[in-house]
């Protein structure tokens, strides 16, 4: 786990790490939601595959103060996707599984 130091003084740790920008936005995205700031470390290195080593891991950083808690949700929200039944009626949100009513009808 890495850790790195803002201008401002905040200490920020790295809670995830991802082997793309489109998980490390939905995870971001995620903590947002819940009342995290977080921030995005990625190399921006065009002249190779984003599966490149090292080079294409996608880091999720969030302050110190606040990682206990992040990687809580974090576990949290990994156990729920795990415990989904894999049909095609299940809707999941932000607040967790929905619930379908099949007898409503649309606009």
């Amino acid at each position: 786990m890495q850790t790195r130091q803002s201008d401002d003084g905040t200490t920020w740790i790295e809670i995830a790490n991802t082997a793309n920008s489109d998980e490390a936005e939905l995870i971001q995205g995620f903590l947002e939601a819940e009342g995290i700031e977080s921030e995005i470390e990625h190399a921006d290195s065009k002249p190779f595959p984003t599966t490149f080593g090292d080079l294409g891991n996608v880091r999720v950083f969030v302050p110190q103060a606040d990682g206990d808690r992040a990687l809580e949700l974090l576990r949290q929200r990994e156990k729920e996707w795990e415990n989904l039944d894999d049909d095609d009626d299940t809707v999941v949100t932000d607040d967790g599984v929905a619930e379908v009513d099949e007898d409503s009808s649309t606009e």
